[in-house]
């Protein structure tokens, strides 16, 4: 059996834990601010109310959590999407790069968010 197919519960679980965050999570964060803090709707948010936000331990888990849980639920659903084309001879080479993008975007946000 591929280390593919004996994975397939972690990558079912990132799958439903990934669509939660990029179905309610993600948009949240965007309209409150990318929409309504510059709209000047939430009147505490700022520019500095959050950035502190983002440096806190509790945002920079926040923000991990969130976008690698997408990361991870778009490549898992890009593979059965690949699967669904016909591209089953090349199975192992698309899951692989898809789950390999996943990785590598989960350790740049990392990165990116160790850096703040």
């Amino acid at each position: 059996m591929k280390l593919i197919h004996k994975l397939e519960p972690i990558w079912w679980m990132l799958f439903g834990a990934g669509g939660f965050a990029a179905a309610l999570v993600l948009p949240a964060l965007f309209f409150s601010i990318g929409i309504a803090a510059p709209l000047g709707l939430f009147e505490g948010l700022d520019f500095h109310h959050a950035h502190a936000l983002a440096t806190s331990l509790v945002g920079r888990g926040l923000i991990f959590v969130v976008f690698t849980l997408t990361f991870w639920h778009s490549a898992h659903h890009l593979r059965h999407f690949a699967l669904d084309l016909g591209l089953h001879r090349i199975q192992g080479v698309v899951s692989y790069g898809l789950y390999g993008l996943a990785l590598a975007g989960t350790v740049w946000t990392f990165q990116v968010i160790s850096s703040l």
